[in-house]
């Protein structure tokens, strides 16, 4: 009876004890592998630089060129008057096949006003430098070209903010004016005795000049009067050049500047 009995217990509760697995060993973590050492003449990737604008107006608060684009060099070379300081300007030189290198010998006796017959800074901007904004702005800009007859320029562009613009250096010929007199007098190339500025406006009579353009051009106009000696006279619209042009247009108050002119004459 026991024998039974024994067989019975040891092949199930001493076997069962016997197969019965014993506990794992808990693995000790091993250090991680220390970096490799760093090749110290791995070149370091320069930083990205933002393009420079196209011409146009700059952003407020703003270098012209933006933060990776080092300011223009004037034009001009600055006043050396201390009682007549050359006015802060922003640069944004034309192409140079929009003007002349030489004024054929003709002294500056005449300052230009125009008008441009555009609401914008920008595409006002475009049209005087030769520089389009992408498709859509060449195809504008030519079709701006056809209508004024060729390529135009000009010296400086007062903007809708008063911000004002050197486009072409002053001892340089623009093509601001084309044909006409000054006071009737025909013997002078109007673009070869004159500094020509245009003025941000669409030229309707109805597109107000700013107050910020007029104190722009208070500045600026007298300026260049008293630095090239043009007679207040010579400070004369498009209009008066040539009978066939209208600006600047008849809502623009040209008293101010001939009085702001006279003060330093």
């Amino acid at each position: 009876m026991l024998g039974p009995l024994k067989r019975i217990v040891d092949n199930s509760i001493v076997r069962y004890l016997k197969d019965e697995p014993s506990p794992r060993p808990t693995p000790t973590p091993r250090p991680a592998p220390s970096p490799g050492p760093v090749d110290s003449f791995e070149p370091v990737p320069a930083p990205r630089t933002t393009p420079c604008p196209h011409p146009g107006p700059a952003p407020s608060n703003a270098s012209p060129g933006g933060p990776n684009c080092p300011d223009p060099a004037p034009l001009t070379p600055p006043s050396t008057d201390p009682k007549n300081p050359t006015p802060k300007m922003q640069v944004r030189p034309a192409r140079s096949d929009r003007y002349d290198e030489s004024r054929n010998g003709t002294d500056i006796d005449t300052i230009v006003l125009h008008h441009t017959a555009d609401k914008s800074d920008k595409s006002s901007l475009e049209t005087l430098t030769g520089e389009g904004g992408g498709l859509i702005g060449e195809a504008t800009r030519w079709a701006k070209e056809k209508k004024n007859g060729g390529k135009v320029s000009a010296h400086y562009v007062i903007g809708k903010d008063g911000t004002i613009y050197h486009l072409v250096a002053d001892e340089k010929r623009a093509w601001h004016a084309g044909g006409g007199a000054v006071h009737g007098d025909k013997s002078k190339d109007v673009n070869d005795r004159s500094i020509g500025i245009e003025i941000v406006n669409d030229g309707d009579g109805k597109d107000g000049y700013t107050e910020e353009q007029y104190k722009a051009l208070e500045q600026l106009v007298p300026y260049l009067s008293k630095r090239y000696d043009v007679p207040t006279k010579n400070v004369v619209g498009h209009k008066e050049t040539n009978p066939d042009k209208k600006d600047p247009s008849e809502n623009f108050d040209f008293g101010r500047i001939t009085r702001a002119t006279e003060k330093v004459r």
